[in-house]
């Protein structure tokens, strides 16, 4: 459907997270959706993992530092189905804003590292799963499946997408988006160190300056798309949380200042902001402001071959179980998004405050 409301402001979050806290998290999810919301946004994004913060301590420890912390972050994560999750949902409602939140997401006995879109309406309107963790992830989170794949959605302000992390230097994820017509895009980012940290073989890839200030502009340019870049931040205290007692304590103006919001043709929109800068950093976007960059290259339209180059995408869930459907001779389809309680309406809130 064509955009109803083409020009809004709109909000990408640059700020700590509540650290191993599921309470402190979700408080502060909803506390920027209404920052945002009195700042008559219409879509706030959110980093990677941001509930509740990104492990970057798998990075730096080993097997047996690692326990106590990712017991800890276990117990934090987020489940789906959840008083917390309603709670933010409802804070979309309140405020009539899109939401993008990226969160570790607890679904039976595993981890993923997901994304949801929800309406103004506080209806989950996109509920993906990064498709591979990244490296030493993969000690903490699985990968998501065929129906938690799909990263754009139509609505009402444009056909709004998201991707975490290194997802946004995926040439094929990009071609999917792409070919969904992907309008105002969410580059959601971890915590990440600057270009002072690399050291010699570690890839430059590794680091904050390559994926504010290359992977996501590229990302902007080759899709034609308004891209919103949401990074973490962390205080001295948040330092201390993530280390391992007896390690030394890092500096943590090195992981700061690194959000970025970029125009369809790639040009930055707003100022960078500075190592101690906490909160939102605001835009306005005009959807018709990519025309002339998607008439140039639209790699989801005229400026691509199919006939030459396709991209198979297979969105079906695979499940370790498989039954029998008795009516039509097939297999029972149960979506993740129905599985995991996202797609239940919220409750009238009228009706609950009556009671």
């Amino acid at each position: 459907m064509p955009a109803t409301i083409r020009k809004y402001k709109a909000a990408a979050v640059n700020a700590e997270p509540g650290w191993f806290n599921l309470e402190l998290s979700t408080q502060k999810t909803i506390r920027y959706i209404n920052e945002a919301g009195k700042a008559g946004c219409k879509l706030i994004a959110f980093p990677e993992l941001w509930i509740p913060g990104y492990p970057y301590w798998a990075w730096k420890v080993t097997y047996q530092e690692s326990l106590p912390l990712l017991k800890k972050y276990r117990e934090n994560s987020l489940p789906s189905d959840s008083d917390e999750m309603r709670r933010i949902r409802e804070a979309a409602r309140s405020n009539k804003i899109f939401v993008s939140l990226g969160y570790s997401e607890l679904d039976l006995a595993s981890l993923y590292t997901t994304q949801v879109m929800i309406s103004p309406t506080g209806d989950v309107i996109n509920h993906r799963r990064k498709i591979r963790a990244t490296h030493v992830e993969r000690l903490v989170f699985g990968d998501g499946t065929g129906d938690t794949t799909e990263s754009v959605v139509d609505t009402e302000i444009g056909r709004i997408g998201h991707l975490n992390c290194w997802e946004n230097m995926n040439p094929f994820l990009k071609a999917y988006a792409a070919s969904l017509g992907e309008q105002v895009h969410v580059a959601a980012w971890p915590l990440y160190p600057d270009a002072t940290t690399l050291k010699y073989p570690d890839p430059y890839t590794n680091i904050s300056d390559a994926n504010s200030d290359i992977v996501t502009p590229a990302y902007a340019i080759e899709t034609g798309t308004f891209t919103l870049a949401p990074f973490q931040t962390i205080s001295a205290a948040g330092i201390k949380l993530n280390t391992p007692p007896g390690k030394e304590l890092e500096d943590p103006k090195i992981y700061n200042g690194n959000s970025r919001i970029y125009g369809p043709d790639g040009q930055n929109l707003v100022d960078h902001p500075t190592k101690d800068f906490e909160g939102l950093l605001f835009v306005d976007i005009d959807l018709d402001e990519a025309h002339l960059s998607k008439a140039l290259a639209d790699f989801g339209g005229h400026y691509m071959r199919p006939d030459l180059i396709r991209l198979l995408v297979d969105t079906d869930r695979k499940d370790l179980i498989v039954r029998e459907d008795k009516h039509t001779g097939g297999i029972k389809i149960v979506k993740t998004i129905d599985r995991t309680g996202l797609s239940t309406p919220l409750a009238d809130s009228a009706a609950e405050e009556s009671k």
